[in-house]
């Protein structure tokens, strides 16, 4: 039998072109400055239309794009209450760790669910779907696909132009919550959830002003990753997450096996 993370017709080469040529779109909006939620919007519209050119008639499930109806109304759910959530633990972490932080324009949150569509397609859906051709073990696959994760965003800001390095408990924060989303991708075969989850976040931290209560200096972001991903009581989060989503996965894999050619 095929297997079922397998079974569309968009061979190792088509698919690694395509995360190629998404990876290569994604840093554009960083380049727009300010206000630049607009940016996120014009790259997943260019993403979209290169998976299509790409890989033809598959694009939308090799992009993790085919949601069922009724899971599509749940993620959708689920994102008011990962939103409402964070709006909820926020202020008392950053209380705990001496930040203030603006209202978020309405504008940027829109941006983000945008930004953060265009890192589930390729991390989620594009980056496990390859490795899920050449490695038979999902776990390996999840943890593997969540270290590229959270290197990628040590590698941006220690040699992008800020040329900040993150801190360890940070960096374990983005491989955990990287190894839910993994973990929800390979559960549902879609990013409707992985999204979700990641949507939630952003939209609230991230496009805020955050400043450190003392000196009133803003934050640049990896700064801000530091103080609030690598606070304890995140990573304790974040990590509890990893778990329950493996026990997720475990529970839909005994349900829908996988199995190989």
């Amino acid at each position: 039998m095929e297997n079922p993370y397998n079974a569309i017709a968009v061979t190792p080469r088509e698919r690694f072109k395509a995360l190629l040529v998404v990876a290569a779109l994604m840093p554009w909006p960083l380049l727009a400055g300010q206000a630049n939620w607009w940016a996120f919007a014009i790259v997943t519209l260019a993403i979209l239309v290169a998976l299509r050119l790409l890989l033809g008639q598959q694009w939308a499930n090799a992009a993790g794009l085919n949601v069922p109806p009724m899971e599509a109304l749940a993620a959708l759910a689920a994102f008011a209450l990962v939103a409402t959530a964070t709006k909820m633990l926020l202020p008392g972490l950053y209380a705990a760790n001496g930040l203030k932080a603006s209202v978020p324009p309405v504008a940027e949150q829109f941006g983000f669910l945008f930004q953060s569509l265009n890192e589930e397609i390729l991390f989620r859906a594009l980056m496990i779907g390859l490795v899920l051709q050449v490695v038979r073990s999902v776990a390996l696959v999840s943890l593997g696909v969540a270290f590229v994760f959270s290197a990628a965003h040590f590698l941006l800001y220690r040699f992008g132009t800020l040329h900040m390095a993150l801190s360890l408990t940070a960096l374990a924060t983005l491989f955990f919550a990287g190894a839910t989303m993994n973990n929800l991708y390979l559960a549902f075969r879609h990013i409707g959830f992985s999204w979700t989850l990641h949507a939630g976040w952003n939209v609230v931290w991230l496009p805020a002003v955050t400043y450190d209560a003392v000196t009133k200096t803003p934050l640049h972001e990896p700064q801000l990753f530091d103080r609030v991903l690598g606070s304890p009581m995140i990573a304790t989060i974040a990590g509890a997450m990893m778990v329950l989503s493996f026990v997720v996965l475990a529970q839909r894999s005994l349900k829908s096996p996988m199995t190989s050619k």
